[in-house]
């Protein structure tokens, strides 16, 4: 019954922000066909702005969880929401147990898990996580692009801005467990930006 309740609430919220994508950032989205029907997998998204997060679960054609930076999860009707929409939370630039524990159960559930590579919104370099992730995952990893939400709520603007984004899901890729976490956290960056 709980997974019910959570369903309908992930839905519900993700028709909102629909709903907000079509009144303040028209969304194209292209590439969902590349997204594995089934299966646990990794969604590696570039990260521009705070609408990412609210416009992902829009674009993706599979209802998806997600990791969230844990400073969000301290208020707690914030942490509550985040948590109910599939969220957990991550401590940032530490190995976190806890995180990768939720992680491996969500991708043994067969839920996609939206990571953003970069850690943190305009970040240039993938972190490693990425690499550790879809190599002891053993999950297809799908590279997003997402182009103009930096656009439509520049970081440390409070409104968005009414312009079209759009993004694009490429091809998914695979990992062999022993390749360096860095490299495939660099290949994962480059398939994304050449999306």
């Amino acid at each position: 019954m709980i997974d019910f309740l959570r369903a309908i609430y992930y839905w519900f919220v993700t028709f909102l922000a629909a709903l907000a994508s079509f009144l303040f950032y028209p969304c194209r989205i292209t590439g969902r066909e590349n997204v594995p029907k089934k299966g646990g997998l990794i969604l590696a998204s570039n990260h521009e702005s705070n609408i990412d997060p609210i416009l992902l679960p829009v674009a993706s054609p599979r209802q998806m969880r997600f990791m969230a930076k844990e400073e969000l999860f301290r208020n707690p009707f914030l942490g509550w929401a985040i948590r109910t929409g599939g969220g957990f939370p991550i401590q940032r630039g530490r190995a976190d147990r806890g995180a990768l524990q939720e992680f491996l159960k969500q991708i043994d559930l067969g839920y996609p898990v939206l990571i953003f590579p970069q850690g943190t919104r305009g970040g240039e370099n993938p972190q490693s996580g990425v690499g550790f992730l879809a190599a002891n995952s053993g999950v297809p990893v799908v590279p997003v692009r997402i182009r103009g939400t930096d656009k439509v709520l520049p970081k440390g603007a409070k409104v968005p801005r009414r312009i079209s984004v759009t993004v694009t899901f490429g091809r998914p890729l695979t990992f062999s467990k022993d390749k360096p976490y860095d490299e495939i956290a660099r290949e994962v960056m480059t398939a994304i930006r050449a999306l």
